[in-house]
């Protein structure tokens, strides 16, 4: 190979090195975003404070983060509601109701308005976390 070859090969295999994530890469991404929805989305979700605290939890102590059972492995990181808390109640489904509504409750939204209020620092945080990780693989 010529010395420019080598050159061109050399600078490919560093910015390659600098776009292409791999998978753990990826999940600190997405992770630092869910971690700011988790923070965050409390603050929307309702609450009714006549309820007794009791055995169950509140659908603000009961977000997770985590990867989605059967999906692929490929670095994308789940959040929601616990669907089968410690108290072995299903949030997930009493938000859906809460956020829907149903026949004799209007609905909320304040998932869609949670995830439009918070998707900018979501995005700030992963943009960061991204910028962080490839000053990393720069300085390799």
């Amino acid at each position: 190979m010529s010395g420019f070859e080598n050159q061109m090969n050399g600078m490919l295999n560093q910015l390659g090195g600098l776009v292409n994530l791999t998978v753990e890469e990826r999940e600190e991404v997405t992770k630092s975003g869910a971690n700011v929805l988790k923070e965050n989305m409390p603050s929307v979700t309702p609450y009714n404070g006549r309820r007794k605290h009791g055995r169950i939890d509140h659908l603000k102590d009961s977000f997770e983060i985590g990867t989605i059972q059967g999906e692929p492995e490929d670095g994308h990181t789940g959040f929601g509601f616990a669907k089968k808390g410690k108290d072995g109640v299903n949030h997930a489904r009493i938000a859906r109701f809460v956020n829907d509504g149903t026949v004799k409750k209007a609905p909320t939204h304040f998932i869609d308005k949670g995830f439009i209020e918070f998707q900018g620092a979501a995005n700030e945080a992963m943009a960061k976390k991204l910028s962080d990780i490839q000053l990393r693989k720069a300085k390799k």
